[in-house]
């Protein structure tokens, strides 16, 4: 089965329309669980409009190289000054297969910023499923979370397939919990 189809840039805008809304709701579900969130911007005076990050990089001639950013920035409650986390944020469908998991897909790039952020930051990957809300007692939730270091293939494994070109992930649905769960992980 092929579930990619290419985007007009109609569609893309309306995408990125629903990802910025879905950012928005996310701060907000943050500041009612008693802490606080930011959204990453840009960096001041360097011409690329997309959120980056700087770290060390061993063959750089400067001696560090900038990474995409995540998408969200917050602290919570019950967690010590300064210990913050970051969240990518994707709007998602879900698919599944007869007699198989629920699960959502995650393209390998998005994989690869997310583990370069995650070798210096604690980040989530945090999922809004708007068409499984209200559907919580069957154990679906539409917003959840999972910590992108459990996504390591020793962790977890990964089922990888092509779609429409790209490599992509299938991510089960129940690696992810409810983001009501959010102020009960530990942060290390």
């Amino acid at each position: 089965m092929n579930y990619y189809t290419p985007r007009s840039p109609e569609d893309f805008q309306k995408a990125l329309a629903k990802g910025k809304e879905a950012e928005k709701t996310f701060i907000d579900r943050i500041a009612l669980m008693g802490g606080s969130a930011s959204s990453l911007g840009t960096i001041p005076a360097n011409n690329d409009k997309t959120p980056r990050f700087s770290r060390p990089h061993p063959t750089n001639e400067n001696g560090f190289a900038y990474s995409v950013s995540p998408d969200v920035l917050f602290t919570l409650p019950n967690q010590p000054k300064g210990s913050a986390s970051l969240a990518q944020i994707k709007v998602k469908k879900h698919y599944s297969e007869p007699n198989k998991y629920i699960y959502v897909n995650l393209d390998e790039k998005e994989m690869h910023r997310m583990n370069e952020a995650a070798s210096f930051y604690n980040v989530l990957f945090v999922i809004n499923i708007p068409e499984l809300e209200g559907y919580s007692e069957q154990g679906f939730h539409d917003w959840m979370w999972l910590n992108v270091d459990d996504l390591n293939e020793d962790k977890t494994p990964l089922i990888k397939r092509m779609l429409g070109g790209k490599k992509t992930y299938q991510l089960p649905l129940d690696l992810f919990k409810p983001l009501t769960e959010l102020t009960e992980r530990t942060v290390q």
